[in-house]
């Protein structure tokens, strides 16, 4: 392997082919070292080493599926930030599938329903503990650039609230599912397990993700209570007809009193 410039080493793809032991002997000394001085690619390691996401088993039902000529047509036109090596195996490998996401993101295809819908079919309960773990995964990918930090269209996020609240049989506006300190960025309709599921992203005080999901339910009124996943607080919620989760980066004290004004505004 020729000698990679800084970046690329510094690279995802670079440290996941690291934890893989796809690299030269040079090649790994080089990340050794950085990983000793650098604590920002340590960090990054470490992210890399704590991802337990099946992407793996997520994803080989789609290559029966995936619009292969579409997607090669689409791929064709741009250039990977990286130059990646086709893998001589069988299935997905983690650097393989960093570099299929990366040129995802390059031509913004929306993988919102697909990631759902390929992660439901590893789970049972849309209502429990299942649902909300998928939902948590997916947002463990977001970042505040997913969101965008351009000017807000009112319009849009109105008509936006509006499709989505018609599919779950709830009333949705702006005013009714803003936050305070926090950004409403949009609202999009997600699957799970065949079943529509209501997605209402912000960025909070501090610039980070953050998500309302609903789905409809049947199960009953539940009192709110509280988790941690994938480095974000979760509070979930459900009356007669929905089940309801917030999930985000800010404090468990602030993620409980925005979804005690949702409770009171969406449940009542």
């Amino acid at each position: 392997m020729t000698d990679p410039n800084r970046e690329t080493i510094r690279s995802d793809e670079m440290l996941v082919a690291f934890l893989d032991g796809e690299l030269d002997s040079n090649t790994r000394e080089q990340i050794e070292h950085l990983i000793e001085s650098d604590d920002a690619v340590a960090e990054r390691l470490r992210f890399l080493m704590s991802s337990s996401l099946p992407f793996r088993d997520a994803f080989d039902p789609l290559l029966d599926k995936a619009p292969k000529a579409k997607l090669e047509a689409l791929l064709a036109e741009i250039s990977p930030p990286v130059p990646v090596v086709a893998e001589q195996t069988s299935g997905w490998t983690r650097r393989g599938f960093l570099a299929a996401a990366v040129g995802f993101i390059a031509v913004g295809v929306a993988v919102d329903r697909t990631f759902l819908g390929v992660q439901s079919s590893l789970h049972a309960d849309q209502d429990g503990n299942d649902w909300r773990s998928v939902v948590a995964q997916y947002m463990s990918l977001y970042t505040s650039d997913t969101l965008g930090r351009g000017p807000v269209d009112v319009a849009a996020q109105t008509q936006q609230l509006r499709d989505v609240g018609a599919k779950l049989g709830l009333s949705l506006t702006p005013e009714r599912v803003q936050l305070p300190g926090a950004t409403l960025k949009r609202a999009q309709m997600l699957a799970y397990d065949g079943n529509a599921l209501g997605q209402i992203t912000y960025l909070d005080a501090m610039q980070q993700p953050m998500a309302l999901c609903i789905v409809q339910s049947s199960k009953g009124a539940k009192a709110p209570d509280s988790e941690h996943r994938h480095g974000m607080n979760v509070v979930y919620w459900s009356n007669d007809t929905h089940a309801f989760m917030l999930i985000g980066h800010e404090s468990l004290d602030d993620i409980k009193a925005m979804s005690d004004r949702l409770r009171q505004v969406l449940t009542a």
